[in-house]
Parts: C-alpha cells; sequence; structure tokens
C-alpha cells in the first residue's frame, strides 16, 4: 500500500492550504529547509512511498503540487490528475514524462537545466583521464602488490596517449557539453560538437568547431554523449554509427544510457570496432550482473552519479521546492520545460 503522511503546520498569513505530494523522496527529504519553503507558500505537504503507478495516482489525484520521485508520469496519470498545476523534477532529463499530456492538462513541468551541469563536465573528464590514462587497472595492480614489476604500466594498459592535439567530439551542445569544451580547451584537445538546435555564433563562443553527425563519428578520437533522451535520440550510436568511428576511439555517455544502443557497443567493443567506452550511465539500470561489459578491461562504469556533488544535492532538494512553492503563491517558476503550457496557465509572471 501506498504510504500517505500529511505533515501539518501553519500556514503563512493569507495563504490557503494546498495539497503538495512529494513521492518517493528519499530519506533525507527536508533536511534543506525545503518543507518549510512549500509550507511558507501555504502547502499541506503529504509524503508518498510506493512503487505502484496505481497507489500512487490515487494518492496524488487531488494535489495541487507534485514534487516528482522514482514513477512515471505517463497519459494515465496526468489524465487522473483533478487539480494539479505543477510537477517539479529534480533532474534534468524528462523522458519519463509524458510531455505532450501535461501541457493538454495544464500543468507545468519544472526541472532542473542548470543545477548540476558543472558536476556532470567533471565527471565527463574524469572518465576520459582515467580511461586514457588507465586509472582503475593500474590503482588495482598497486592494491595487489604488482607496484616495481618491470614495464607494469605497459603490461596493464598498453598504450597511453599524450591527450594534447587529440579530438574531443561532442554529441549535443547544451549547458553540460559546453561546461566539458571549457574544461577540455585547457587540455589543448581540439573540440568538435554537432547539434542541429545550436546557432553558429555559440560554438564559436567556446571555440568549438560545428560538424555533421558523420563527421563527428570520423573524426573524434573520444566522443562524449550529451543530449536527452527522445524517440529521435534513442538508439542514436549503434552499428551504423560505430561503424565510423575510429578504431582507437572512446565512446564517453554521461546523459541517458539508451542513446547507445548497448547490444551494438558489445558488438563494436568485441570486434575491436572502437577502443573502449567509459560510462556512467546503461540501458538498464542497475547494470546487470551478467551484463559481458562488466567483464571487459576497457570499460569503464560509474553508478549514474555525474551530477554527484554535496552543492548539487541541496540545490537539487531545494529547487523544486522553490517552483512549487512559486505556483502556490500564483507565479511561475523559474523554469517551464514545456512552454506550450503558458498559454493555459494564468501566472504572474
Amino acid at each position: 500500500m501506498a504510504e500517505a503522511v500529511a505533515m501539518e503546520r501553519e500556514a503563512a498569513p493569507g495563504t490557503r492550504r494546498q495539497k503538495v505530494c512529494i513521492v518517493n523522496a528519499g530519506p533525507n527529504w527536508g533536511q534543506y529547509g525545503e518543507r518549510e519553503i512549500i509550507e511558507r507558500a501555504g502547502g499541506e505537504i503529504v509524503m508518498v512511498q510506493s512503487r505502484d503507478q496505481k497507489e500512487i495516482i490515487e494518492a496524488c489525484r487531488d494535489a495541487v503540487a507534485i514534487y516528482g520521485g522514482f514513477m512515471r508520469f505517463d497519459r494515465e496519470f496526468f489524465e487522473a490528475l483533478q487539480c494539479c498545476k505543477i510537477i517539479a523534477r529534480s533532474s534534468i532529463g524528462m523522458d519519463v514524462v509524458d510531455v505532450e499530456a501535461a501541457t493538454e492538462k495544464g500543468i507545468i513541468l519544472s526541472n532542473l537545466p542548470d543545477t548540476f551541469h558543472k558536476e556532470v563536465a567533471d565527471h565527463t573528464m574524469a572518465l576520459l583521464l582515467a580511461f586514457v590514462r588507465g586509472i582503475v587497472p593500474l590503482v588495482n595492480a598497486v592494491r595487489e602488490g604488482a607496484w616495481g614489476q618491470p614495464g607494469l604500466w605497459r603490461s596493464i594498459v598498453g598504450t597511453i596517449p599524450r591527450i594534447e592535439g587529440r579530438t574531443l567530439g561532442l554529441l549535443g551542445f547544451g549547458n553540460i557539453a559546453r561546461e566539458v569544451a571549457k574544461r577540455a580547451a585547457g587540455f589543448e584537445l581540439n573540440i568538435i560538437a554537432h547539434d542541429p538546435y545550436v546557432q553558429p555564433a555559440v560554438f564559436e563562443r567556446y571555440g568549438v568547431k560545428p560538424v555533421s553527425f558523420a563527421a563527428l563519428l570520423q573524426d573524434s578520437d573520444f566522443l562524449s554523449l550529451h543530449v536527452p533522451l527522445l524517440p529521435e535520440t534513442r538508439h542514436m550510436i549503434s552499428d551504423a554509427e560505430f561503424s565510423l568511428m575510429k578504431p582507437t576511439a572512446i565512446i564517453i555517455n554521461t546523459c541517458r544510457g539508451p542513446v547507445i544502443d548497448e547490444a551494438a557497443l558489445i558488438r563494436a567493443l568485441e570486434q575491436k570496432r572502437i577502443a573502449g567506452a567509459a560510462l556512467d550511465v546503461t540501458e538498464i539500470e542497475p547494470i546487470p550482473p551478467d551484463s559481458p561489459l562488466l567483464k571487459m578491461p576497457n570499460v569503464i562504469i560509474t553508478p549514474h552519479m555525474a551530477s554527484a556533488s554535496d552543492i548539487s544535492s541541496r540545490e537539487r532538494s531545494i529547487r523544486p521546492a522553490q517552483e512549487i512553492a512559486a505556483v502556490l503563491a500564483g507565479h511561475l517558476p523559474r523554469v517551464v520545460y514545456n512552454k506550450a503550457v503558458l498559454d493555459k496557465v494564468k501566472l504572474k509572471p
């Protein structure tokens, strides 16, 4: 059964209590003052803990605002909502949300496009450097007492290229990719990118050369993925794309796992069509224990934590609460993901 617990406190003078469902929040939700932010704006907080979609729908049916947790926001969910004005999520990706259904219903969707982009960029560079420098296998070798063995690093890593002058390709050139470009410039990498939705002046501002998708695949020594998961980006990297990449190329993914056709990635690695992969996300998460990727020495995998930091943890808790509070008080939130909904809502700018 879904556990729904109402948290009642005094509302601010002149405000009317409005139900706010906090769905599947972590055990420390509220530690940064997010509860107080919502309650001051007149929110009556109801904590909802369940993995059953129908139970969550029933608990949220009469909510004015929803703080999204681990669940899918599909058309059935939106059609059941009676008075919801906003769903605020603590992530960038909106691939689990039926945006069209939310917009039709007049519900604002708010995400966090600018809260932990620097952390993801840091992690992207960390994966690149860890792979090239052989950090993981060398650390393991030292732990096993191999330090001092003749030719140790060469026997474990093989070759370690100098990255200066090599080409970093960015698929997508949004906030995260731009931060990656800033960091990569310090390593004197040549930086190219493909993003048909970005104006040439933006590429120029970051010293990045815009190229076609095919040229990106063919010219990159390191290919880093930074696109949202949409129908057109699912399996955007598959057999055909791997066939265009250099056999010495490394692919890095810190966006969404299904952007890569994982079966095709495994084939490309087994057939040495590319040199390796550094992943923070996988097609199925957590990665199945029998995945061939876990046994490949030319693969690094971290557990979908590229956005993690003390600062980002605080911001990804507070910002959704602020967005909800703004709407409860009759104002637009800072971020409206589905801008088409603005024609349907009456909130102060």
